[in-house]
């Protein structure tokens, strides 16, 4: 008979998931900058080899958060209460710092305008709403362009909250509107894809974008939750995956597609299956072998939303300072890649510490019944 190991607390950190999040946010930061070099510098060559597959990072992401909502919820009760402090905690966890960062970039560009033109875009983008019914799966990006991803991440959110009111059947009702979203519905539109810059366009930006394929990401993340907290499954995967053979095997495979490039793609079938077969070998070797990963990195991982968001605003800023400063043809090369990197980086703790945390816990302190759940929570540790 197979034991299966202890999972762990409810409140507890994963630090193997912390480290793919670095790795994540560090490549799409790279993609993203890569663009500072001119044909010829040194380095291009090798910055293009290495971080050309750089949305990758996105991909993983979301298989990343869908993992996420089913560890967090696994003993979440199906309460309107339950359910109200689950969405206040996803919605103060992520919006604050992003229209803050949004509204920076938003000055950048256009200043204190109030041009109706910017204006539109600027309110769909905090919003969470698509800016355009074409150009899937971004949809006309966003006003700080990296927030197209989290109109994903905001309805994935809410199609977790629509499925917890069902209680112990949450995840056959999970299931079955991932069925209509990107399955009846496109395939009674006569166009079904796997690939999410070919789906259909129904002409309206928010159907396009809960009917694209790319929500598959965020399923494979739900599909290896559950299989993470069900005690026999959790046991089979963790012993399969302590063998340092097969995941170091896995872990080399998605290397060579990402490096390569081959089935590069946003879908399913494309980088998200790279990100799935990593992120389940990983979870499961983790878990078996309890592994111990350098402070630095963790900690990385644990600003990596924050490094999502700010270096789009650093890579625009830090040419305009240095001609402000005399020195316009600053900007390009490897020494602009570092020093890009090093001011995402300082600016990304300030965040992490006083966006993420303090302000967002002090915002939900706001609401009404968070506080008094917090204090709960508090009363139980002390008593266990």
């Amino acid at each position: 008979m197979i034991e299966a190991p202890t999972l762990p607390r409810n409140d507890s950190k994963i630090d193997s998931i912390q480290i793919l999040r670095a790795i994540a946010a560090l490549i799409v930061t790279v993609f993203h900058s890569k663009d500072v070099f001119s044909k010829g510098e040194p380095f291009k060559q090798e910055v293009d080899f290495l971080f050309s597959s750089g949305p990758a990072g996105v991909a993983l992401f979301f298989v990343i958060s869908g993992f996420i909502m089913v560890y967090i919820t696994r003993n979440m009760r199906s309460s309107p209460l339950a359910i109200y402090q689950f969405m206040v905690k996803r919605f103060v966890r992520i919006w604050p710092t992003y229209a803050i960062m949004t509204l920076w970039f938003y000055y950048i560009h256009h200043g204190f305008s109030a041009d109706s033109r910017f204006m539109k875009d600027l309110i769909m983008s905090l919003l969470f709403i698509p800016l355009t019914h074409t150009d899937p799966p971004f949809y006309g990006n966003a006003t700080l362009s990296v927030g197209w991803s989290l109109n994903y991440e905001i309805y994935f959110y809410l199609l977790i909250a629509v499925s917890l009111f069902f209680a112990r059947y949450r995840w056959p009702v999970f299931f079955l509107l991932i069925l209509i979203t990107l399955v009846v519905i496109p395939v009674t539109a006569g166009y079904f894809t796997f690939k999410p810059d070919q789906s259909p366009d129904f002409g309206s930006g928010y159907l396009n974008m809960i009917t694209n394929p790319i929500i598959w990401n965020f399923v494979y993340g739900v599909i290896i939750g559950l299989l993470y907290i069900n005690p026999v499954t959790h046991a089979f995967f963790t012993s399969l995956f302590s063998r340092k053979g097969l995941t170091s095997a896995v872990v080399l495979l998605v290397i060579w597609q990402y490096l390569s490039g081959f089935f590069g793609g946003l879908g399913p079938f494309q980088w998200g299956f790279g990100a799935f077969a990593l992120f389940f070998a990983i979870i499961f070797h983790e878990s078996g072998t309890r592994l111990h990963f350098p402070a630095w990195l963790v900690r990385t991982g644990d600003m990596s939303f924050s490094i999502y968001l700010i270096h789009m605003p650093v890579l625009v800023i830090i040419p305009i300072f240095f001609a402000k400063l005399g020195y316009p043809v600053f900007g390009s090369g490897t020494a602009m890649l570092f020093l890009s990197l090093s001011v995402t980086l300082t600016l990304s703790q300030l965040s992490y510490h006083y966006l993420e945390l303090r302000f967002s816990n002090f915002l939900k302190s706001l609401f009404p019944m968070m506080e008094s759940r917090k204090k709960r929570e508090k009363a139980q540790e002390a008593r266990a």
